[in-house]
């Protein structure tokens, strides 16, 4: 995934959000996997003493908010 510049992701559409039903849009579910394996990595997740080392759980969650048009909600 390339990723772009903020304001380009306010005026094209969302390359995480399905355009088929299920998993059958590949292209939107190879972006989901490189957004979180990013995520993972920036919060230094590989790194052996961390202490979720090997897990994805809640890292959407957690920096859902970086997202232009995030909301709380």
């Amino acid at each position: 995934m390339t990723f772009m510049r903020m304001s380009d992701v306010a005026t094209k559409p969302d390359p995480l959000i399905c355009g088929k039903p299920g998993a059958e849009d590949l292209p939107v579910m190879r972006n989901r996997v490189k957004w979180l394996e990013m995520l993972y990595f920036h919060e230094g997740r590989n790194k052996v003493d961390h202490p979720q080392r090997g897990l994805y759980t809640g890292l959407f969650k957690k920096h859902h908010l970086w997202l232009p048009g995030s909301d709380e909600n």
